[in-house]
């Protein structure tokens, strides 16, 4: 693996945080994220770091699939690469934030193997736009694309049905939402979430603890950088995400996500305080751009 030693995942932040505040293992992340975007093949740099760590035999169809799928983002296939958020950067991220968040909630080696791919192919292909009025477009588009790598690899059937609801689960308004009630029913004894509206792929979750632990990790770990971490790191994503969609995004889109769609971290609560503080500087902006006096 030549590539390890340029992004080492014993060093901070990938270590579960003892006596340490999440405003000290944000600013270690970015860091580390600015160390990856200057990185030539930065995702089979991350890839081949977190799967490493993970413990995975290199010979392992989870493995070879993956570090197949990074060495084609790296030559630019399907990495977005016009895209100002949804690009190879951002998949990295993710990965990185996916490995961390498995550590803190104690993930076995499969299963890490598991939403780690997950987390490489979520965005794979993305076209730079939205769902728009197709719901679950651009997770499908994902899952359809990283398909033939898993068959060619040999990757087992169920474990391809888990990586698709993993998938799904970074849809925002309802598959994240879905992952989360269905890991609160695990783990905190919460009510059996409703099938009613779920796609097919989303489905297991509901009988099936731990993916649904699994997905909620996917999940969390796509918006970390933009929900977890500093102010200051969350505009900048705001911005890149707003040159994407070739629209503003004010303040009040960012407190809407952040208060209404996303809401709050489960496995990734240690990040929480850092949310908090998102919410408080989105809502202060959002009342500044719309003047005194101005309802909320």
């Amino acid at each position: 693996m030549p590539h390890i030693r340029a992004l080492d995942l014993s060093k901070p932040p990938f270590r579960v945080p003892q006596g340490q505040d999440a405003a000290a293992v944000a600013d270690d992340f970015i860091a580390c994220f600015k160390i990856v975007s200057a990185l030539r093949d930065k995702v089979s740099t991350c890839v081949e770091a977190a799967l490493d760590v993970a413990g995975l035999d290199r010979r392992h169809p989870l493995c070879v699939a993956s570090q197949r799928i990074a060495r084609d983002l790296d030559y630019g296939v399907g990495a977005g690469g016009a895209n100002p958020y949804h690009n190879a950067q951002h998949f990295c991220e993710v990965v990185l934030s996916a490995h961390y968040l498995s550590l803190l909630a104690g993930v076995a080696a499969r299963e890490k193997g598991e939403l780690l791919t997950a987390a490489l192919v979520h965005d794979f292909h993305h076209d730079g736009s939205t769902n728009a009025n197709v719901p679950f477009r651009l997770e499908r588009l994902s899952a359809e694309a990283a398909s033939p790598y898993f068959e060619a690899a040999g990757v087992p059937i169920d474990v391809q049905a888990r990586i698709r609801a993993m998938i799904f689960s970074t849809e925002v308004s309802v598959g994240a939402r879905f992952a989360r009630e269905c890991h609160l029913h695990f783990a905190a004894s919460g009510p059996r979430p409703s099938l009613a509206g779920i796609p097919a792929p989303l489905a297991p979750l509901a009988d099936d603890a731990r993916l649904a632990l699994q997905a909620v990790i996917v999940g969390e770990a796509d918006v970390l950088s933009s929900a977890g971490l500093t102010v200051q790191y969350g505009e900048l994503q705001q911005e890149k995400l707003a040159q994407e969609w070739k629209k503003p995004l004010g303040a009040d889109h960012k407190v809407r996500f952040l208060n209404q769609v996303f809401q709050d971290f489960t496995v990734g609560h240690f990040f929480s305080p850092n949310l908090r503080a998102l919410k408080s500087a989105a809502q202060d902006r959002a009342d500044r751009e719309r003047g005194p006096g101005s309802p909320r």
